[in-house]
């Protein structure tokens, strides 16, 4: 059905569109996180971040506060030393150093807030003989840790720096096996005194090092960590200098708030359980604490460093989680750092590939450092232990950037020519069976076993092709490859299946728990199989219930990732299950998550499982609160990101949606499926406006074309009344993250 509407009155129109207020500065109140004791570990402490370096305060003794200093880009130059040790020992992330401060008396408790609008940490410290006053911030537009202590005795804190040694986290581990039988310390550090500040300088063993560098006074401190890894800089002065811009800066607290002010009113979030709505605006915080757009890309740790196993980059499942909440969120500035370092180091990912096919081919393995080398050869390949699909899932955000900005020359220069690179890695492994049909050979699906024809590389590379020619017809390269892709895609093997849904691979089910859904990417994310066709759905439940049933093995992002494959099929209770079971079971009172160490991914990930069940964007379809749970009945979110560069807006109250809003920032079409009815539509940029709508189940579907520029469409249901898009509580209403009565269990 075809409707002309003629809007009546351009000010109703911006009455709709802009009468739906949020108070910023009360609204995030909300979200603080509370201490009423200080924190016992790292999992428990404050952190505080700016993209580079962080700060994590919690308890180290009955009077002692410790504060673990961190900068995400310091890692060890030993490679060209010790080629025959992995990079997980010759580049990884090496500790830099904390401070012990002792306090007069037992630490009895705290009243501390970290305030996330402003990204500072604030309070009291309570011991059996006085005050301490504590406030805390890593300045957002200077490498600067800014802390206060402060006796309200007017007594002196006894504070004490502990460098730390310089040597891999994983080395300090007692359970890995590939520790190499030769692996000295870095040299000694040296202390030293230039003028005001204070400086512990560790050499590194090849070339470079760096520096921690503090300036006290009687109640604050100043930090900064300097880092070099060539050789050709100055790491001394380099944080020195930081220091001296930070306190030349008159303006540095104001300019710091305005920061994070502007960081949080990108996109807006409003849900009727606290605890989740909390949770997801900790996410958000934590994005900025660890990456910003001029910084660097995220490891498994940000700049919180603690003993892990993992300091490095991990490409089979971390990296892509860890960023998947930033495109929905409008933050897709944070993507950035990933992406350059694929520019950066595209030689890399190509010379990773075994050489005869580095003239058209990329790839990456499972981990690597900062320079994404990370290899495979053919004596691998035949053993099968490589992972064939790890670039292109990778490949998936970088399209998923493109969809969500509408950079097509992005896509032209860079995005194409390495989607099609990882793709030909994965076409120069396939053979065909005497009846024609493309296998993959034996190759590893993550974290389970070896497999010929495995899902996770089968499901890859069908996401690769079908956007590969996508990609050519839609924009008019006239690629040549095109016909072999199809003709590849015409005689592709079918993902192997099984009674109880997807296999691992041909002939090798599923049948111990496994954590990872490396098998069920053609669901999730890819959505190859998805819950729009009826014939699939049995299929989709089969396969996700049947990787859940089993317990042994399940770890965080079992949740995350469940939890989005039922918010695709539209069921928001169980997916809501399964994001409070992930809470109760695995998150930490900080919202840090652990397995044998730091590990960023899982509650970012859940930061995406919970923007799914209020906005969903596949099969050519914008979905608004597609798996809301029933018990919720008040939500709202504002401009949150889709494809077709959208910032989409709705409020929904009483159990029905009343209001949408599409701001087009590039034009063009899109298709919106609600359950809204009985609704009015209006531009601010025309006064009449074409549309369709067809009612579909028991949603609407309406579409959309030729939206302009910077165009905002509202649709309004008649009793709409929304003043205010924060909604109450009915859920955890007295709820708070952080070392309280809350989390303390």
């Amino acid at each position: 059905m075809k409707i002309f509407l003629t809007i009546l009155c351009c000010l109703i129109a911006q009455y709709q569109l802009f009468a739906q207020t949020i108070n910023w500065e009360q609204f995030m109140a909300k979200q603080n996180m509370k201490w009423e004791q200080l924190g016992k570990d790292y999992y428990s402490g404050i952190t505080l971040g700016n993209g580079l370096m962080g700060l994590n305060i919690y308890q180290a003794g009955d009077s002692t506060i410790r504060l673990d200093v961190g900068r995400s880009d310091v890692i060890d130059v030993r490679a060209q030393l010790m080629p025959e040790a992995g990079k997980l020992y010759t580049k990884a992330r090496l500790p830099i150093g904390h401070f012990m401060v002792n306090v007069r008396g037992k630490i009895l408790r705290a009243d501390i807030q970290l305030h996330l609008y402003d990204a500072i940490a604030t309070g009291k410290i309570f011991t059996d003989q006085g005050t301490v006053d504590i406030a805390a911030y890593v300045d957002a537009k200077h490498e600067v840790i800014h802390i206060e202590l402060k006796d309200q005795q007017n007594r002196k804190l006894d504070w004490k720096w502990e460098q730390e040694r310089s040597v891999s986290f994983r080395y300090m581990q007692s359970h890995p096996t590939d520790k190499p039988k030769t692996y000295p310390d870095n040299p000694p550090v040296v202390r030293k005194n230039i003028n005001e500040f204070v400086v512990y300088h560790q050499p590194l063993l090849n070339h470079g090092g760096y520096s921690t560098v503090f300036k006290a006074s009687k109640d604050e401190m100043l930090v900064s960590v300097g880092y070099d890894a060539t050789a050709s800089a100055d790491e001394d002065l380099e944080a020195i200098n930081s220091i001296k811009g930070f306190e030349k800066d008159i303006n540095h607290l104001k300019n710091h708030k305005s920061w994070w002010h502007q960081y949080y009113q990108k996109s807006f979030v409003s849900l009727p359980d606290k605890r989740m709505e909390n949770f997801y605006w900790i996410q958000l915080y934590k994005l900025a604490s660890i990456t910003r757009e001029n910084k660097i890309l995220i490891d498994l740790m940000g700049p919180w460093a603690s003993s892990t196993p993992w300091p490095a980059i991990w490409w089979n499942l971390n990296t892509q989680l860890t960023y998947s909440p930033v495109f929905a969120a409008n933050h897709l500035e944070l993507t950035k750092p990933l992406f350059q370092s694929f520019k950066t180091n595209l030689q890399n990912l190509i010379n990773n590939a075994p050489e005869k096919w580095r003239y058209n081919s990329a790839f990456i393995g499972r981990s690597s450092s900062y320079d994404l080398i990370s290899p495979t050869n053919e004596a691998d390949m035949v053993k099968g232990p490589f992972e064939a699909g790890n670039l292109t899932w990778m490949m998936y955000y970088y399209y998923k950037y493109y969809e969500y900005a509408g950079d097509k020359q992005l896509l032209k220069t860079e995005i194409y020519p390495l989607l099609k690179r990882s793709v030909n890695f994965l076409l120069h492994i396939l053979y065909k069976d005497e009846q024609g049909v493309y296998h993959l050979p034996l190759s590893h699906s993550p974290e389970y076993k070896n497999a010929v024809d495995a899902n996770y590389s089968l499901a890859s590379l069908n996401w690769g092709l079908n956007t590969l020619i996508s990609i050519n017809t839609s924009q008019g390269f006239k690629d040549g490859d095109e016909a072999k892709w199809r003709e590849v895609i015409k005689n592709l093997t079918a993902y192997p299946k099984g009674e109880d849904g997807f296999l691992i691979g041909r002939d090798v089910a599923l049948t111990s728990s496994h954590r990872h859904y490396s098998h069920l990417l053609m669901i999730y994310p890819y959505g190859l199989v998805n819950w729009d066709h009826e014939n699939e759905r049995a299929l989709i439940l089969k396969s996700v219930n049947h990787w859940i049933s089993m317990k042994g093995a399940l770890q965080g992002y079992t949740y995350t990732g469940s939890a989005s494959m039922f918010a695709q099929m539209e069921n928001g209770d169980k997916s809501y299950a399964l994001l409070n079971e992930l809470f109760n079971k695995y998150i930490q009172p900080n919202t840090l998550y652990k397995e044998s160490g730091p590990v960023i991914e899982t509650p970012l990930a859940a930061a995406t499982s919970i923007q799914e069940l209020l906005l969903q964007n596949w099969n050519d379809k914008i979905r608004i609160f597609p798996a809301i749970p029933e018990s919720w009945k008040d939500v709202s979110f504002k401009d949150l990101r889709t494809d077709g560069a959208f910032l989409i807006s709705a409020n929904r109250r009483n159990g029905k949606t009343n209001s949408i809003q599409i701001n087009s920032l590039i034009g063009g079409g899109c298709i919106i499926s609600s359950d809204i009815t009985n609704f009015t539509v209006t531009s601010n940029k025309r006064k009449s406006l074409q549309f369709e709508q067809k009612k579909v189940g028991a949603k609407v579907e309406i579409r959309f074309s030729g939206l302009l520029a910077n165009e905002i469409i509202s649709v309004n249901a008649m009793d709409n009344s929304v003043k205010n898009l924060s909604v109450s509580y009915s859920h955890h209403a007295d709820w708070y993250w952080g070392y309280n009565s809350s989390t303390i269990k």
